[in-house]
């Protein structure tokens, strides 16, 4: 996949049939035809490098969290500065920057 960057356009050119497809279904996930559309935002750090991928959350979708297994640990992160942390199903979500932590998992 290919990014262009114009001023604050941002452009992702699929190279091939399988970007192509994954391109067109994030297009359907974050654009609403009905209402107001989503947004990307982005989630931890990218590194050139260091990180393999760079990771954006969709804002504003509503998803019913998984069941957690005993044992398991539950990732939270603060959608002010994108501090993940990890605790024991059960316990209150953590507050970051004066307000709760977002559950990933």
């Amino acid at each position: 996949m290919r990014i262009e960057i114009e001023k604050q356009i941002v452009r992702f050119i699929p190279e091939n049939q399988k970007e192509t497809e994954e391109l067109n279904r994030l297009w359907q996930y974050i654009v609403s035809c009905e209402g107001e559309s989503f947004k990307l935002v982005p989630l931890g750090l990218y590194a050139p490098g260091a990180s393999e991928a760079a990771q954006f959350q969709v804002e504003g979708i509503k998803i019913k969290p998984e069941p957690v297994r005993a044992g398991e640990k539950i990732r939270y992160v603060c959608m002010e500065c994108n501090r993940m942390e990890e605790y024991a199903p059960g316990e209150e979500p953590p507050i970051c920057c004066g307000q709760p932590m977002h559950r990933l998992d």
